[in-house]
């Protein structure tokens, strides 16, 4: 079933269509992954701890794992300070804008219907209550100038994208205070045809949107394929507004999923496992420092995490690889909008922070090296992996945290 997912990607690989800065990556990792049935042993010399999930690291650890990105939508830190506030409420005003040659026949209320509220309720669930989308629609259809076509066929590229969007701000503008708001949404009409998909627009405070006296440096536009994706199409574009990549691969002929698989909706929006991950949710602010760990290159600690659908307790270990490079395990289990997770255990992947958008800033690293889909990823209890020189294995499990080990493995190990 999941194959019939591919074809509606491959009409959007640009979902959020601003220009990369940086050339595409191809991603090396250090080691190949390996599972081993047994850990392998510890050095006596390596120091070692053992946290709850009430346990805080200390502020110097969390520092030497925010690493710096090169990329203009990227896993690292510090987030773009022209991107949407990750905390507090934001406040996007929603306007809809048809054609004549492809008028409008669904209200305006019906077209938002088909993402709120769903989505406000995903992203209240993935932030733990600390972000709020506050939806401001103006309920009227306003007919832009050219045919659907005209712009259907130029929004990947940012100036046009620009001027989409600003035309139907200069329409709503009488009627629309725009001096308060964060983002503005244009859903098209989802009806027309020319207009196949609707990507992400990341600007400048400089250089935005223009109106009631503002400038608004985020924007994002709906195309046909609404009727698709549902509500899901809202929180992953207003992840790009947010500054997170897309987890999915750009320039893959047949697997668009090659590198997160169906974990988080940046990579495949119809995923088993559509929430987001720690290191997503840490980065944005989601998680607090006190929730993950900053391993010391060279020491070992024994962790238990709490599944990262829930509220609360230690949600990450992590591990600098160097090079920006960042290894992070993190607990899943089959709930809430994970629910489909078909093994619910530890999850190990590795971010790099210099890759951009499409390009697999994202990689998780699965304990059989043929997993298809990447559904098998989980390491359960007695697995362990090998990764970058550092053994993973799951000590225990329960239906409330994975306790989990990393070491450097012993010389000569699998």
């Amino acid at each position: 079933m999941r194959a019939a997912w591919l074809s509606p990607l491959l009409l959007v690989p640009l979902l959020a269509c601003r220009a990369h800065t940086t050339s595409p990556a191809t991603l090396s990792p250090s080691a190949s992954p390996t599972a081993a049935s047994t850990p392998s042993a510890t050095s006596e010399r390596t120091p070692s701890s053992t946290l709850s999930p009430a346990a805080s690291p200390t502020p110097r650890s969390v520092r030497a794992c925010q690493l710096p990105s090169s990329a203009h939508l990227g896993l690292g830190w510090p987030r773009s300070p022209e991107r949407l506030p990750s905390l507090g409420t934001v406040r996007a005003v929603v306007l809809f804008a048809d054609f004549e040659d492809a008028p409008a026949s669904r209200s305006p209320q019906a077209v938002l219907a088909l993402l709120s509220p769903q989505a406000e309720d995903f992203l209240a669930a993935q932030s733990y209550g600390r972000f709020a989308l506050q939806l401001e629609p103006h309920y009227t259809w306003l007919r832009l100038s050219q045919p659907a076509a005209h712009y259907g066929a130029s929004l990947t590229a940012y100036a046009p994208h620009l001027a989409f969007l600003q035309e139907a701000v200069d329409l709503a503008d009488a009627q629309v205070d725009f001096s308060g708001a964060d983002l503005v949404i244009v859903l098209s009409n989802p009806d027309a045809e020319a207009i196949a998909y609707g990507p992400t627009y990341t600007g400048f405070r400089s250089s935005g949107l223009q109106a009631d006296g503002v400038i608004i440096a985020n924007g994002m536009t709906s195309g046909r394929d609404l009727l698709y994706w549902g509500w899901m199409w809202l929180p992953h574009e207003l992840g790009h507004s947010l500054g997170l990549p897309d987890l999915y691969a750009y320039d893959a002929p047949v697997d668009q999923f090659p590198y997160s698989g169906g974990y988080s909706l940046m990579g495949n929006i119809f995923g088993f496992a559509p929430e987001l991950s720690a290191l997503e949710r840490w980065l944005l602010g989601w998680l607090a420092d006190e929730q993950v760990y900053c391993l010391p290159v060279g020491e070992a600690l024994t962790v238990e995490l709490t599944p990262i659908e829930r509220q609360g307790g230690m949600k990450a270990v992590l591990l600098p690889l160097g090079a920006g490079r960042l290894l992070v395990v993190e607990s899943r289990r089959a709930e809430g909008y994970d629910h489909l997770l078909p093994e619910p255990g530890a999850l190990v992947y590795v971010v790099d922070a210099n890759l951009a958008s499409g390009y697999g800033p994202l990689v998780v690293w699965p304990p059989a090296q043929e997993d298809a889909g990447l559904a098998h990823a989980t390491l359960q209890r007695g697995e362990a992996l090998n990764v970058a020189g550092y053994t993973i294995e799951v000590l225990a499990s329960t239906a409330g945290y994975d306790r989990v080990r990393l070491a450097p493995a012993t010389p000569g190990a699998p």
